[in-house]
C-alpha cells in the first residue's frame, strides 16, 4: 500500500525543487484549482510547451484514480521523470487530492493566496476569475518558483492543531457570551454608570453573578427583585450557555493534554517555567514537526555565538560556541557588563609617542606599518579608528603622517566661527568657560597635553 513519504523526506526534496524550478525543464508542471464539486488542472512541460490548458478533476476516487492514471500517461509521452503539483490552500478541500498525490510519488507544493491573487492581475490585465484561470495562474507561479511547502504533520500533531481550533473557537463563543452580558444585558438591569441593586444582583443566575466585580456580589440581601419574563429567559439562557461553554473548554484541554503526553517534546515543554499542561500541548501543535527542520541557525547568531575570534559583537565566555570555535572578548557593551573601565586604554596621557602610537590602525588602513613598522592586529576595527580620532583631535592631521587622507573632513564638522568666553558670548561657553579653547569635540583648555587621547572606556567608545 503506498505510503506518504516523512516531513525530513519531504523538505529535503522540496528544497531540491526551489533551486531549480526556474532552470529544470524535466519535470510535469500540474496547477490545479481547488473546488467543492469539481477540480480544474493545467498541465505543462516545464519550460517548454502547454500539454493540458484545462482538464476536470471530480472530486471522487474515481475521479482522482482517473486523473493518476492521465498523469501517467502524459509522463510516458513527455518522457519527464518527475512530476509536481501545485495546489492553493483552500480550508480543507485540497488535503483529500493532496494526500493522494503524495501518496502516489507526487511532489505537491503550496501557493499563497495573495501571491495567486497578485499575480492573477499580471496574466491578462483583467480582474477576470474562473477556474481555468486559475490553474494556468498556479502552474505559472509553480513554474516561477513562488510555492511554500506542504507540511503533512503525523497523526497525533494533526490531532493537536485540530483539538488546538476546537479550543480557540471555544474561547471566542465564551469571549462573545461575556461581551453580550456586558454591552447588552447589564444595561437592560439599571444604569450603565452605577453598580446594580443588591436586590438585581441577588436575581441574576450564578454565573452571571461571577461576571461582575467583588464589590457588587458582597453582602447580598436573600430575596431577590422581580425581573421582566422576557429578560430573565434571556438571562437563564445566557447563563446556561456559559456553563456549557466552560465544560466544553475543559474537555478539550483535558483531551489535548491526553493526546500530549505520550510525545517526547511535551516534557521538555513543561520544564520551561511558567509553561502548563494546556499551554504546552497549544505550543506543542503550533510548533509542529521542529525535528526535520535542521536549519536552525538564527538562535545561536541571536546570543552572540558562531562568530569568529575577534568578530565584533560575539558574546564573551570561558567555553566554546554552539560551533565548537573559542568566544571572542567583547569589543563593546555588552548588556550587564561593566561600563566604565572596562577596557585597556588604547592611548597614554599625553605626548607625541602616544599619538604616534595611536596612528597604528590609521597606518594599517593606508598600507604603512605604523611606529616600528609593525601593524597592529586587525580585531581593533572601529575601537581603534576612533581611538586614533581622540589622538588627533584635528580630524587625524599630523603633518607628514601617512594617515592625512583617512580621517580628512570624515568625522570633523565643518569650521564655524570662533566661540568668544565672557559677557556677549554664547551661552554655552559663559556655562563652561573650559570650552572657549575646545576643539572639534575637546574638552578642557588648550593646551599641549590636550592632545593626547584619554582612557577610552565602554560608555565613552
Amino acid at each position: 500500500m503506498p505510503i506518504i513519504r516523512s516531513n525530513a523526506i519531504r523538505i529535503k526534496r522540496f528544497r531540491e525543487l526551489k533551486a531549480d524550478l526556474r532552470t529544470n525543464r524535466d519535470r510535469l508542471l500540474v496547477g490545479i484549482d481547488i473546488a467543492k464539486a469539481q477540480d480544474v488542472a493545467q498541465l505543462r512541460l516545464a519550460h517548454t510547451q502547454l500539454v493540458d490548458k484545462a482538464l476536470t478533476i471530480p472530486n471522487t476516487q474515481v475521479g482522482f484514480d482517473a486523473f493518476w492514471a492521465h498523469l501517467q500517461r502524459r509522463q510516458q509521452e513527455t518522457g519527464v521523470s518527475e512530476i509536481v503539483c501545485a495546489v492553493e490552500p483552500t480550508g480543507t478541500y485540497h488535503e483529500a487530492l493532496a494526500r493522494f498525490l503524495e501518496t502516489h510519488g507526487a511532489d505537491v507544493v503550496l501557493v499563497s493566496n495573495h501571491v495567486a491573487h497578485a499575480n492573477r492581475r499580471t496574466l491578462d490585465g483583467t480582474w477576470g476569475k474562473s477556474d481555468p484561470k486559475d490553474a494556468h495562474n498556479l502552474c505559472d507561479l509553480l513554474e516561477r518558483g513562488h510555492v511554500l511547502f506542504y507540511s503533512l504533520p503525523d497523526e497525533r500533531i494533526a490531532t493537536l492543531r485540530r483539538l488546538v481550533r476546537l479550543l480557540r473557537q471555544a474561547r471566542v463563543d465564551l469571549g462573545a457570551c461575556k461581551a453580550r452580558f456586558r454591552n447588552t444585558l447589564l444595561p437592560a438591569l439599571g444604569p450603565a454608570g452605577e453598580p446594580l441593586p443588591a436586590a438585581v444582583v441577588v436575581a441574576l443566575p450564578a454565573p452571571l453573578q461571577g461576571l461582575l466585580p467583588p464589590a457588587q456580589r458582597r453582602a447580598l440581601p436573600e430575596v431577590g427583585a422581580d425581573l421582566p419574563p422576557a429578560l430573565a429567559f434571556e438571562l437563564t439562557d445566557l447563563a446556561a450557555r456559559l456553563v456549557s461553554l466552560r465544560t466544553r473548554i475543559a474537555q478539550i484541554e483535558a483531551q489535548l493534554v491526553h493526546v500530549a503526553t505520550p510525545l517526547p517534546a511535551y516534557r521538555l515543554l513543561l520544564s520551561l517555567p511558567g509553561v502548563g499542561p494546556t499551554v504546552a500541548a497549544i505550543l506543542l501543535a503550533e510548533l509542529g514537526d521542529i525535528a526535520w527542520d535542521h536549519q536552525v541557525q538564527s538562535a545561536p547568531k541571536a546570543r552572540g555565538a558562531g562568530h569568529p575570534a575577534g568578530g565584533i559583537g560575539a558574546v564573551g565566555g570561558d567555553g566554546p560556541d554552539l560551533a565548537g570555535r573559542p568566544r571572542a572578548a567583547p569589543l563593546g557593551p555588552v548588556p550587564g557588563g561593566p561600563r566604565r573601565g572596562a577596557h585597556t586604554p588604547l592611548a597614554g596621557a599625553a605626548g607625541g609617542a602616544d599619538r604616534e602610537a595611536a596612528r597604528g590602525p590609521l597606518c594599517l588602513l593606508q598600507g604603512d606599518g605604523g611606529a616600528g613598522g609593525e601593524a597592529p592586529s586587525p580585531r581593533l576595527g572601529r575601537m581603534a579608528q576612533w581611538a586614533a580620532l581622540r589622538a588627533h583631535p584635528r580630524g587625524g592631521r599630523s603633518r607628514g603622517a601617512a594617515g592625512d587622507s583617512l580621517l580628512e573632513g570624515a568625522r570633523r564638522p565643518p569650521p564655524g566661527p570662533p566661540r568668544r568666553a565672557g559677557a556677549g558670548g554664547d551661552r554655552e561657553t559663559q556655562r563652561h568657560p573650559g570650552r572657549a579653547a575646545c576643539g572639534q569635540g575637546r574638552c578642557g583648555p588648550a593646551t599641549e597635553d590636550s592632545h593626547a587621547a584619554p582612557a577610552l572606556g565602554v560608555r565613552e567608545w
